[in-house]
């Protein structure tokens, strides 16, 4: 289920710890990032001030540390229009069978994508800035490619986790968005890391975990906002059948996408769960037509991304409601 608006706010003296929650998906980022500046525009300052923790994968990440450094979101919206088809690609779908195995050949024998580019729009963001010069506090998934377990890079916010506060905000956010046949491995303090997604794409339930355990915060003061990357109620263009092999589930991303929308529904469910109406998703339904993907930064994708966006800041909460989520405490 996808619940755009709550249904009123809980009563405010049960609730005061905020968590804004960042689910990841590659250039489909775009709605998150252009999401955001319309709630920062409505908060009326760096929308980190409104929240206690901030946590994001891959390119969630690469947004939750902009906002914990406080970039203003306007320049992340302009940063992934601007550098869009030099991360990923200019390239729109494809639409035979051929052109879908060829796709698929620029990934056989590497990444698809050398991650350059986005790494020098990063350091021209963020500089040589470490996680313990960040503004506010903030949690990354990632993977730990060579023990194949999970890693939460973490500021130094709380005095039972040391945090990785050394650690340059650069590699943390590249490590979290190295999404495996796209982007290279990244090695971070003599380790390799890949995607934060394989475990958490939306890392609502690491940051929940990370406010009740190690921040020691009762799950009855909690509130969560998570926001998705416009892959509500995913389905693939071409259908599902028992007989797909590696052409229909790798084309058009679609194990990718799969998981995507796999995860953050779960996640969302989970969270309903344990936090109610404390707990708010805003996300858009996944539009089958748009040709929209992973890694496709087309022209086309990024006004429908936009559009997306825009449709749901004109449904946010009336001001009232959403003052409880992002308004002076």
């Amino acid at each position: 289920m996808n619940r755009s608006t709550p249904r009123g706010p809980p009563e405010p003296a049960v609730a005061d710890y905020r968590i804004l929650s960042l689910s990841g998906g590659g250039f489909l980022g775009l709605y998150t990032a252009q999401l955001l500046e319309g709630l920062e525009q409505r908060a009326g300052v760096p929308l980190a001030r409104r929240f206690d923790l901030l946590a994001g994968t891959s390119v969630g990440a690469i947004l939750a540390l902009a906002l914990a450094y406080e970039v203003p979101m306007a320049r992340m919206v302009r940063l992934f229009t601007d550098i869009g088809p030099a991360v990923f690609s200019g390239r729109a779908l494809p639409s035979s069978t051929v052109g879908r195995i060829v796709d698929l050949g620029r990934s056989v024998l590497g990444p698809k994508y050398d991650g350059e580019a986005l790494r020098q729009a990063l350091v021209a963001e963020l500089g040589t800035r470490t996680l313990h010069e960040a503004l506010h506090a903030v949690v990354v998934p990632a993977v730990d490619v060579g023990q194949c377990c999970t890693k939460v890079f973490k500021t130094p916010h709380v005095p039972a986790a040391a945090g990785d506060g050394a650690l340059a905000a650069v590699e943390v956010a590249m490590a979290s968005a190295a999404a495996p046949t796209y982007f290279p491995s990244v090695r971070v303090g003599g380790r390799l890391y890949a995607d934060g997604g394989l475990f958490a794409v939306a890392p609502d339930q690491v940051a929940l975990h990370e406010a009740e355990h190690f921040a020691g915060i009762d799950v009855a003061r909690v509130r969560m906002l998570a926001l998705g990357t416009a892959a509500a109620g995913y389905r693939p263009a071409a259908g599902a059948r028992p007989d797909d092999g590696a052409v229909s589930w790798l084309a058009d991303g679609r194990l990718v996408m799969t998981l995507i929308a796999a995860q953050q529904q779960h996640a969302q469910a989970m969270m309903e769960d344990r936090l109610g109406d404390r707990y708010l998703r805003l996300d858009a339904g996944w539009p089958v037509d748009a040709g929209l993907a992973l890694d496709v930064a087309t022209a086309q994708a990024t006004v429908h991304l936009r559009a997306l966006a825009q449709q749901t800041i004109d449904r946010l909460p009336d001001p009232a409601t959403l003052r409880w989520w992002i308004g002076e405490r």
